[in-house]
């Protein structure tokens, strides 16, 4: 072909490519031509060595600057593209959205019809700064990116900076062992890059409906880790139960006694006997953050009687809450609260000193009734016989000291006591009412109703047992 014939050609099709032309033709229909097929320059013969030196300086400063703004739209695109698949996981990805990026998503050989889900997390990144773990999930994701393809079409993305996430798809059916060994590989590439990753994988999705739903079981498995140690990989279809059938709920009474007594043993065993019954894989692996919460709670609330704030003692050690999330394993969430229950009972042995220095009287009464409110023979004349006063004087100097009546506080403790035991769905009424306090089954229950607002059968309904 000649010149012009070459030059429509790359117009139509290479038009990335810019084209000078050296020609000894000045006529207007050569010139029309050039412009029609977006020539970039021409130039006449004779030409010297400085013209063409200035021409291609200036045609290298064009290519740079398109290069750049090519890579900046790309790197926009990719951004985008990636927040649309962690909104596609979500189910939040707007329409226009998935129709423009859909078929990128099939380039790659994902069909979201037919796919498996993955999460990987960063075991030990408790603490970490949000730009250090940044910068070490880049590290993590080049690495895997790098390894060959295999059985499998892979696409790994990070999601919002703390997880990574995979989708493994197929022409074929999947197998759902390639997909684990393709987890075991990327994982093998982690920690060539100094990284150790919990994964979980999700079951088949066979529509971009279930996305949202896979994106939530392989979250759920890749943090079974809590149970099994950094580095484990976990697959829904593994997890067989809701919850363990054995799940035990800490004995409030057991706790607050043992804090009183100051018996960090009798603490200890508590904890353990509860945390003892999360030995296996569970689906709402979350039971277990909300356990280890839930006595935190209570400690703090019934602590307020005595002037003893959780929140302050948590200060006091640098910590919160919601650090408990942060611990990866179950050994780690163990230390942590029986770390702040010891602090605590510290701290309340400390105040519980101070107060029996100053001969408190409501105090000495209130410990009397925390340890023996489940007597039915507990009364205000027993109380004040136990620490030598008169009823009327202990009556007056609880409600000044305490803030509320000695039957109303007598009353709250039973209640409390009695919802506990409502958990239990073999529990029988008149034996809760035994167990309270309460010789008379009809007056708990008269008792419990003004309390909740409900009868006992109603709560236990409430709470989720059999009626």
């Amino acid at each position: 072909m000649d010149g012009v014939e070459l030059m429509q050609r790359l117009n139509r099709d290479h038009p990335q490519i810019k084209i000078v032309i050296l020609s000894g033709y000045s006529d207007f229909e050569y010139l029309n031509m050039s412009i029609k097929n977006r020539v970039t320059e021409y130039l006449l013969k004779p030409t010297d060595i400085d013209e063409f030196e200035t021409v291609f300086r200036r045609l290298k400063t064009t290519l740079d600057h398109e290069r750049l703004h090519n890579a900046e739209v790309s790197e926009s695109v990719r951004r985008h593209f990636d927040q649309w698949l962690g909104e596609l996981l979500r189910g939040t990805a707007p329409d226009h959205d998935t129709e423009r990026f859909l078929p990128m998503l099939n380039e790659k050989g994902i069909d979201p019809d037919n796919l498996m889900v993955a999460l990987f997390t960063l075991d030990g990144a408790g603490g970490v700064e949000k730009a250090a773990l940044r910068e070490r999930w880049d590290r993590v994701l080049d690495a895997a990116r790098a390894l060959p393809q295999a059985e499998l079409h892979r696409l790994l993305f990070l999601d919002g900076g703390e997880a990574m996430v995979g989708f493994f798809s197929s022409e074929r059916d999947i197998d759902a062992e390639a997909v684990r060994r393709q987890v075991q590989a990327v994982q093998q590439a982690a920690e060539s890059a100094g990284a150790t990753l919990s994964a979980g994988i999700s079951n088949l999705c066979t529509e971009p409906g279930m996305l949202p739903q896979a994106y939530e079981q392989a979250g759920c498995c890749a943090r079974q880790s809590v149970f099994s140690g950094p580095g484990s990989i976990f697959a829904f279809r593994q997890l067989t139960t809701e919850r363990p059938d054995n799940l035990a709920y800490f004995d409030t009474d057991c706790m607050e006694k043992a804090l009183l007594a100051q018996d960090y043993a009798a603490v200890r065993d508590e904890v353990d006997r509860v945390l003892n019954t999360f030995d296996a894989p569970m689906r709402e692996y979350r039971y277990l953050d909300r356990m280890c919460l839930s006595v935190l709670f209570h400690v703090s609330l019934w602590g307020l009687r005595y002037g003893v704030s959780m929140e302050d003692v948590m200060r006091g050690m640098g910590t919160t809450y919601t650090d408990i999330y942060a611990c990866g394993t179950l050994q780690n969430k163990r230390t942590f609260v029986l770390a702040l229950l010891y602090a605590y009972q510290q701290e309340l042995g400390r105040r519980r000193a101070q107060g029996h220095a100053a001969g408190s009287v409501a105090m000495r009464v209130r410990e009397y009734v925390d340890a023996e409110y489940c007597s039915n023979t507990l009364s205000l004349e027993s109380v004040a016989a136990h620490v030598h006063k008169t009823p009327a004087y202990v009556s007056r100097v609880f409600k000044n000291e305490l803030g509320c009546n000695f039957s109303d506080y007598l009353t709250e403790r039973r209640m409390r006591r009695a919802a506990d035991c409502l958990r239990d769905p073999d529990a029988k009424v008149y034996a809760i009412a035994q167990a309270c306090g309460y010789a008379d089954t009809s007056n708990f229950i008269r008792v419990f109703k003004r309390f909740y607002g409900v009868s006992p059968a109603e709560y236990r309904t409430l709470q989720g047992g059999p009626a």
